[in-house]
């Protein structure tokens, strides 16, 4: 899977590719440090935005400024140049979101008992915990099933012959663009679609193809915002993914907005039938709160 780099829509970002060679990164062939190319591709497949100039910033590293896009979006980021006359590409991603699931300074003024365990930003990067708070955004998304800040969506749909088109996520906000056989639905076609309350796309006049793969649909799903206390919930999952031994060493653990958690045994089943999804109970009672039956 290509790295995957979460930004705030309509903020600028700087994605970075990095060349690895025996196991350690390396220059590519050039002047300067190397001649990076670099190509942005949307979710269909089609060109994106230009990347610009593309800067070395460290060895083997290479990075350029995407503009924020107006709504959440993933682009497809290939790397290419050469490294010892041999032809190399890296591939990674950027994903606009609508929202942040949480902020990074945040994790880092978290404490677990009387100690700030990320506040070194040597130890635990930016990127480190980028990373993980990427990987709590699609765990959260997939118990939900729904992502909890505004992203993107695309599926890809077998026609019904009807006027009516299950989605594969719930809490759809609006639809970003439509296609049938390949053909772009126009604005007065889009504006003929609407999703209601159990994720389906429906159409108010006419009926969808009845042909396998014929219709795709790409959308913004999940709430405008974290709601009530589940941004600290998911800083606080986050935590425990980034050093498990937190929950071991401390017997507590307090986000910056003075929510507490106590700890508990995951993985297991409580008599209600729900399963404790990271041990700690007001953790898993608000995702049980808020997962779609």
């Amino acid at each position: 899977m290509a790295d995957l780099l979460q930004f705030l829509a309509k903020t600028p970002v700087q994605p970075r590719g990095k060349f690895i060679f025996d196991g350690a990164l390396t220059d590519l062939d050039g002047p300067g440090g190397g001649t990076c190319t670099v190509a942005v591709t949307l979710p269909d497949g089609s060109a994106g935005p230009a990347s610009g100039p593309v800067s070395h910033v460290g060895t083997g590293i290479y990075s350029f400024e995407l503009a924020g896009p107006d709504d959440p979006i993933v682009y497809d980021i290939a790397w290419s140049g050469e490294i010892g006359g041999n032809p190399v590409t890296v591939d990674t991603q950027a994903e606009a979101l609508g929202e942040l699931l949480f902020n990074l300074g945040d994790l880092r003024a978290l404490k677990a008992g009387d100690d700030a365990p990320f506040e070194d930003a040597v130890k635990w990067p930016a990127e480190r915990l980028q990373e993980v708070r990427t990987a709590t955004l699609d765990e959260f998304t997939r118990i939900l099933w729904y992502s909890p800040v505004p992203r993107y969506g695309r599926a890809v749909l077998r026609g019904t012959g009807e006027a009516a088109l299950r989605l594969p996520h719930y809490k759809v906000q609006r639809i970003l663009a439509a296609s049938v056989d390949g053909v772009a639905l126009d604005a007065a076609e889009l504006a003929d679609l609407y999703v209601d309350d159990r994720w389906v796309v429906r159409k108010t006049l006419g009926t969808w193809p009845a042909t396998e793969g014929s219709v795709v649909v790409s959308y913004v799903h999940g709430w405008e915002r974290v709601e009530g206390e589940g941004s600290s919930h998911a800083m606080a999952w986050a935590a425990m993914r980034l050093n498990p031994a937190i929950s071991s060493q401390a017997t507590s653990m307090t986000t910056p907005d003075g929510t507490s958690y106590d700890f508990d045994a995951a993985g297991q089943v409580t008599r209600a039938g729900n399963v404790r999804h990271s041990g700690v109970p007001k953790i898993d009672a608000w995702l049980h709160r808020w997962a779609v039956a």
